[in-house]
């Protein structure tokens, strides 16, 4: 790999953790023969609201300056869905600074928690 394509990899990865946006879906899910999910991803644009399998139930985007959005039902979902979503703010929170905290220490500065 060249500088440059390094260069281009290092700004698309800084690009990428400038933000963390959490979708929460429920619904049925269906594994295939191994007990597998297999590519999330995909399995959500064949079988997600178009066919009514799984919903998108919340989303949160939050900026690296703090500001956040959050796209919610107006109706309350149960409180469980409510703590898993809250668990996977927290968690890409801790992994953004954990990594964030790994590029500093990489170029030789220091982060205050």
């Amino acid at each position: 790999m060249s500088l440059k394509d390094a260069l281009k990899k290092l700004d698309d990865t800084l690009e990428d953790l400038s933000s963390l946006e959490v979708h929460t879906y429920v619904g049925d899910i269906e594994v295939n023969t191994e007990g597998q999910l297999g590519d999330f991803e995909a399995y959500i644009k064949k079988h997600g609201v178009a066919n009514g399998k799984i919903k998108l139930v919340a989303v949160t985007k939050m900026m690296c300056d703090g500001d956040a959005v959050n796209l919610i039902p107006e109706k309350a979902f149960p409180d469980h869905i409510q703590r898993v979503h809250d668990a996977a703010v927290k968690a890409g929170i801790e992994t953004r600074h954990g990594l964030l905290s790994l590029f500093g220490g990489m170029a030789g500065l220091t982060t205050k928690q």
